[in-house]
Protein backbone atom coordinates (compact mmCIF):
# COMPACT_ATOMS: atom_id res chain seq x y z
CA UNK A 1 0.00 0.00 0.00
CA UNK A 2 1.20 3.38 -0.99
CA UNK A 3 0.97 5.98 1.54
CA UNK A 4 1.24 9.40 0.51
CA UNK A 5 1.85 12.77 2.15
CA UNK A 6 -0.33 15.91 2.60
CA UNK A 7 -0.31 18.49 0.11
CA UNK A 8 2.33 20.93 0.43
CA UNK A 9 0.90 24.04 2.30
CA UNK A 10 2.36 27.80 1.11
CA UNK A 11 1.88 31.50 2.29
CA UNK A 12 2.38 34.09 -0.36
CA UNK A 13 4.51 36.99 0.66
CA UNK A 14 1.67 39.30 -0.40
CA UNK A 15 -0.40 38.01 3.04
CA UNK A 16 1.62 39.14 5.09
CA UNK A 17 2.76 42.68 3.86
CA UNK A 18 4.28 44.82 5.31
CA UNK A 19 6.20 41.98 7.20
CA UNK A 20 9.05 40.94 4.73
CA UNK A 21 9.70 37.59 4.21
CA UNK A 22 12.85 36.71 7.05
CA UNK A 23 9.67 37.76 9.29
CA UNK A 24 7.40 35.46 7.50
CA UNK A 25 9.97 32.55 7.15
CA UNK A 26 11.16 32.95 10.96
CA UNK A 27 7.46 32.32 12.22
CA UNK A 28 6.07 29.39 10.07
CA UNK A 29 7.51 26.90 11.71
CA UNK A 30 4.82 25.50 14.27
CA UNK A 31 2.14 27.14 12.46
CA UNK A 32 1.45 24.27 9.58
CA UNK A 33 2.77 25.93 6.83
CA UNK A 34 5.43 24.29 4.65
CA UNK A 35 6.54 27.13 1.83
CA UNK A 36 6.88 30.52 1.00
CA UNK A 37 5.76 32.13 -2.40
CA UNK A 38 7.98 35.31 -2.78
CA UNK A 39 7.81 38.28 -4.75
CA UNK A 40 11.03 39.03 -6.52
CA UNK A 41 9.98 41.20 -9.68
CA UNK A 42 6.83 42.59 -11.05
CA UNK A 43 6.28 44.42 -7.91
CA UNK A 44 7.37 48.08 -6.43
CA UNK A 45 7.61 46.82 -3.14
CA UNK A 46 9.32 43.50 -3.53
CA UNK A 47 12.30 45.79 -5.34
CA UNK A 48 14.12 47.32 -2.54
CA UNK A 49 14.37 43.80 -1.26
CA UNK A 50 16.27 41.80 -3.96
CA UNK A 51 18.00 44.90 -6.02
CA UNK A 52 21.51 45.35 -5.12
CA UNK A 53 22.74 47.10 -1.72
CA UNK A 54 20.20 45.31 0.62
CA UNK A 55 19.29 42.99 -1.30
CA UNK A 56 22.33 41.28 -1.50
CA UNK A 57 22.54 41.51 2.74
CA UNK A 58 18.67 40.38 2.87
CA UNK A 59 19.75 36.96 -0.30
CA UNK A 60 22.75 36.40 2.35
CA UNK A 61 20.00 35.90 5.33
CA UNK A 62 17.49 34.30 3.79
CA UNK A 63 19.31 31.11 2.24
CA UNK A 64 20.81 30.22 6.25
CA UNK A 65 17.53 31.17 7.61
CA UNK A 66 15.39 28.75 4.98
CA UNK A 67 17.97 25.77 6.01
CA UNK A 68 17.01 26.43 9.86
CA UNK A 69 13.66 26.27 9.97
CA UNK A 70 13.68 23.89 6.77
CA UNK A 71 10.82 26.37 5.14
CA UNK A 72 11.56 25.81 1.30
CA UNK A 73 10.13 28.01 -1.03
CA UNK A 74 6.96 26.80 -3.81
CA UNK A 75 7.80 29.53 -6.05
CA UNK A 76 9.11 33.11 -6.80
CA UNK A 77 7.49 35.78 -9.24
CA UNK A 78 7.12 37.34 -11.30
CA UNK A 79 8.00 37.49 -15.31
CA UNK A 80 5.94 39.74 -17.68
CA UNK A 81 6.25 38.53 -20.69
CA UNK A 82 5.00 40.72 -23.77
CA UNK A 83 6.05 39.92 -27.32
CA UNK A 84 9.34 38.57 -26.81
CA UNK A 85 11.74 37.71 -24.53
CA UNK A 86 15.27 38.16 -24.64
CA UNK A 87 17.75 36.61 -22.69
CA UNK A 88 18.65 38.93 -19.37
CA UNK A 89 22.31 36.77 -18.65
CA UNK A 90 23.32 40.08 -16.64
CA UNK A 91 19.88 39.35 -14.44
CA UNK A 92 18.42 43.10 -14.74
CA UNK A 93 15.09 42.09 -15.13
CA UNK A 94 13.45 38.49 -15.63
CA UNK A 95 16.67 37.07 -15.23
CA UNK A 96 16.82 38.08 -11.52
CA UNK A 97 14.17 36.67 -10.97
CA UNK A 98 15.09 33.23 -12.80
CA UNK A 99 18.57 33.87 -11.02
CA UNK A 100 16.87 34.09 -7.21
CA UNK A 101 14.76 31.26 -7.83
CA UNK A 102 17.14 28.93 -8.21
CA UNK A 103 19.32 30.25 -5.17
CA UNK A 104 16.64 29.75 -3.08
CA UNK A 105 15.63 26.14 -4.30
CA UNK A 106 12.07 27.09 -5.75
CA UNK A 107 10.13 24.50 -7.99
CA UNK A 108 8.34 27.26 -9.59
CA UNK A 109 8.64 30.74 -11.34
CA UNK A 110 5.16 32.60 -12.25
CA UNK A 111 4.54 34.63 -15.04
CA UNK A 112 1.79 36.42 -16.72
CA UNK A 113 1.37 37.42 -20.50
CA UNK A 114 0.40 40.33 -22.15
CA UNK A 115 -3.69 39.40 -22.94
CA UNK A 116 -3.68 41.20 -26.45
CA UNK A 117 -1.46 38.56 -27.79
CA UNK A 118 -2.63 36.14 -29.94
CA UNK A 119 -2.69 32.34 -29.00
CA UNK A 120 0.14 31.30 -30.64
CA UNK A 121 2.36 33.95 -29.83
CA UNK A 122 1.21 33.49 -26.51
CA UNK A 123 2.66 30.09 -26.31
CA UNK A 124 5.77 30.85 -28.21
CA UNK A 125 6.86 33.60 -25.70
CA UNK A 126 5.89 31.22 -22.65
CA UNK A 127 8.12 28.84 -24.42
CA UNK A 128 11.08 31.29 -24.17
CA UNK A 129 10.72 31.28 -20.55
CA UNK A 130 10.42 27.60 -20.30
CA UNK A 131 13.41 27.35 -22.01
CA UNK A 132 15.32 30.11 -20.34
CA UNK A 133 14.22 28.60 -17.02
CA UNK A 134 15.29 25.11 -17.54
CA UNK A 135 19.23 25.60 -16.58
CA UNK A 136 17.97 27.15 -13.47
CA UNK A 137 15.73 24.15 -12.85
CA UNK A 138 12.44 26.00 -12.74
CA UNK A 139 9.07 25.12 -13.96
CA UNK A 140 7.15 28.10 -15.32
CA UNK A 141 3.78 28.92 -14.98
CA UNK A 142 1.09 31.01 -15.85
CA UNK A 143 -0.64 32.73 -13.21
CA UNK A 144 -3.54 32.98 -12.31
CA UNK A 145 -6.04 30.84 -14.37
CA UNK A 146 -9.85 30.85 -12.77
CA UNK A 147 -10.86 27.87 -11.87
CA UNK A 148 -14.66 28.92 -12.43
CA UNK A 149 -13.57 30.13 -16.29
CA UNK A 150 -13.43 26.84 -18.63
CA UNK A 151 -12.84 29.15 -21.41
CA UNK A 152 -9.46 30.33 -19.89
CA UNK A 153 -8.35 27.32 -18.48
CA UNK A 154 -7.95 25.87 -22.23
CA UNK A 155 -6.50 28.78 -23.25
CA UNK A 156 -4.18 28.64 -20.92
CA UNK A 157 -3.36 24.73 -21.31
CA UNK A 158 -3.20 25.81 -25.15
CA UNK A 159 -0.48 28.03 -23.76
CA UNK A 160 2.02 25.80 -21.86
CA UNK A 161 1.70 22.33 -22.98
CA UNK A 162 3.93 22.70 -26.15
CA UNK A 163 6.29 24.23 -23.35
CA UNK A 164 5.70 21.67 -20.67
CA UNK A 165 5.14 24.51 -18.24
CA UNK A 166 1.78 24.67 -16.24
CA UNK A 167 -0.41 27.46 -14.47
CA UNK A 168 -1.39 28.11 -11.15
CA UNK A 169 -5.44 27.57 -10.76
CA UNK A 170 -6.71 30.23 -8.76
CA UNK A 171 -9.44 28.86 -6.86
CA UNK A 172 -12.49 30.93 -6.12
CA UNK A 173 -13.60 29.69 -2.39
CA UNK A 174 -17.31 30.86 -2.70
CA UNK A 175 -17.80 30.13 -6.44
CA UNK A 176 -16.52 26.64 -6.83
CA UNK A 177 -18.17 23.41 -6.05
CA UNK A 178 -15.94 20.41 -5.14
CA UNK A 179 -17.23 18.45 -8.16
CA UNK A 180 -16.15 21.74 -10.35
CA UNK A 181 -12.82 21.71 -8.74
CA UNK A 182 -12.34 18.72 -9.24
CA UNK A 183 -13.47 18.01 -13.28
CA UNK A 184 -10.91 21.35 -13.92
CA UNK A 185 -8.43 19.28 -12.34
CA UNK A 186 -8.67 16.38 -14.25
CA UNK A 187 -9.03 18.44 -17.29
CA UNK A 188 -5.70 20.20 -16.92
CA UNK A 189 -3.33 17.17 -15.82
CA UNK A 190 -0.01 17.62 -15.33
CA UNK A 191 -0.18 21.23 -16.63
CA UNK A 192 -1.48 21.91 -13.02
CA UNK A 193 1.19 23.48 -11.09
CA UNK A 194 -0.59 24.49 -8.12
CA UNK A 195 -3.88 25.96 -6.40
CA UNK A 196 -4.41 29.19 -5.40
CA UNK A 197 -6.49 30.53 -2.79
CA UNK A 198 -7.63 33.88 -0.86
CA UNK A 199 -7.43 34.28 2.45
CA UNK A 200 -10.08 36.40 2.85
CA UNK A 201 -12.33 34.35 0.53
CA UNK A 202 -11.36 31.26 3.19
CA UNK A 203 -12.13 33.25 6.05
CA UNK A 204 -15.61 34.68 4.74
CA UNK A 205 -17.06 31.06 3.49
CA UNK A 206 -16.15 29.22 6.80
CA UNK A 207 -17.42 26.04 6.99
CA UNK A 208 -19.21 26.48 4.19
CA UNK A 209 -16.32 25.74 1.91
CA UNK A 210 -15.39 21.96 4.07
CA UNK A 211 -14.35 19.64 2.10
CA UNK A 212 -13.95 22.18 -1.45
CA UNK A 213 -10.18 20.30 -2.12
CA UNK A 214 -11.27 16.81 -1.15
CA UNK A 215 -10.44 15.23 -3.76
CA UNK A 216 -7.00 17.26 -4.92
CA UNK A 217 -4.00 15.19 -5.49
CA UNK A 218 -1.91 14.95 -2.58
CA UNK A 219 1.14 16.11 -5.07
CA UNK A 220 -0.37 19.49 -5.88
CA UNK A 221 1.06 22.08 -3.63
CA UNK A 222 -1.65 24.73 -2.25
CA UNK A 223 -0.78 28.44 -1.57
CA UNK A 224 -2.38 30.88 0.18
CA UNK A 225 -2.52 34.61 -0.88
CA UNK A 226 -3.34 36.18 -3.76
CA UNK A 227 -3.23 39.72 -4.70
CA UNK A 228 -6.97 40.44 -3.24
CA UNK A 229 -5.49 38.91 0.02
CA UNK A 230 -2.53 41.41 0.23
CA UNK A 231 -1.68 42.63 3.80
CA UNK A 232 -4.11 40.29 4.96
CA UNK A 233 -2.08 39.27 8.05
CA UNK A 234 -0.51 41.90 10.25
CA UNK A 235 -0.41 41.26 13.29
CA UNK A 236 -0.62 38.36 15.98
CA UNK A 237 1.05 36.80 12.50
CA UNK A 238 1.88 33.19 14.02
CA UNK A 239 -1.73 32.54 15.90
CA UNK A 240 -3.34 34.23 12.22
CA UNK A 241 -1.60 31.97 10.24
CA UNK A 242 -2.23 28.67 12.61
CA UNK A 243 -5.86 29.48 12.23
CA UNK A 244 -5.88 29.77 8.43
CA UNK A 245 -3.54 26.54 8.04
CA UNK A 246 -6.86 25.06 10.40
CA UNK A 247 -9.18 26.78 7.18
CA UNK A 248 -7.21 25.08 4.59
CA UNK A 249 -6.94 21.93 5.96
CA UNK A 250 -10.52 21.92 6.53
CA UNK A 251 -10.77 22.19 2.32
CA UNK A 252 -8.75 19.89 1.62
CA UNK A 253 -10.50 17.23 4.13
CA UNK A 254 -12.23 14.58 2.55
CA UNK A 255 -16.32 14.83 3.82
CA UNK A 256 -15.19 10.40 5.05
CA UNK A 257 -12.32 12.31 6.91
CA UNK A 258 -14.33 14.57 8.74
CA UNK A 259 -16.87 11.81 9.80
CA UNK A 260 -14.66 9.65 11.48
CA UNK A 261 -12.69 12.56 13.15
CA UNK A 262 -15.84 13.48 14.45
CA UNK A 263 -17.20 10.22 15.21
CA UNK A 264 -19.62 9.66 12.83
CA UNK A 265 -20.66 6.26 10.54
Amino acid sequence: MTVHAPNRLAVHQSLVHPHDVLELTAVLPGTGWHSVGLHVGGTAEAEPWWHGGAGEHNLARLVPLLLETRVTVLDVGRVQLGAGLPRDDVHAHHGRVLDLGARFGARYVTARVTADLPPARRADVFGQLADQARPYRLVPLLAPVPADRPDLVDDAVAVVTPSGGGVVLDVPVGSCTPGGVEAVVDALGDALGYVRLSARQVVAAGDDAAGLLATLPPHVPVALGGDDSAGFVHDDVATRLTDLHGRVDALLEHPRARARRLGGP
